[in-house]
């Protein structure tokens, strides 16, 4: 499980769910551009949810790790759609700083 903290919200979902909505708003801020997006989510209450947030260049989400839970709001055809999304931007692959394989260690 993983929150996602977008302006003053904290969103519980799953770790593809919250993964899948940071690799689109790269994706999105890469191409200046912006969408909404329904994320499955669970409630205080533990029922599942959906919490819908406008995503663009400027959109300042953070996503942490959350207790484990019993909850995992699993939700494939989500990530898959997010996913396919991002790739319309012309990335096959998420681009994340830290992971590129090209970069090399100094000392």
């Amino acid at each position: 499980m993983k929150h996602i903290r977008y302006d003053s919200s904290s969103i519980l979902t799953s770790d593809d769910v919250a993964d899948a909505v940071i690799e689109y708003a790269a994706a999105l801020a890469g191409g200046d551009r912006a969408d909404t997006v329904a994320i499955p989510a669970v409630a205080d209450d533990g029922t599942m949810t959906t919490t819908k947030i406008l995503i663009g260049p400027s959109s300042e989400i953070v996503v942490e790790d959350a207790e484990d839970d019993e909850l995992e709001v699993e939700d494939d055809e989500f990530v898959r759609r997010l996913r396919a999304a991002a790739r319309t931007f012309g990335h096959s692959e998420p681009i994340h700083a830290d992971t590129r394989s090209d970069l090399t260690e100094t000392d």
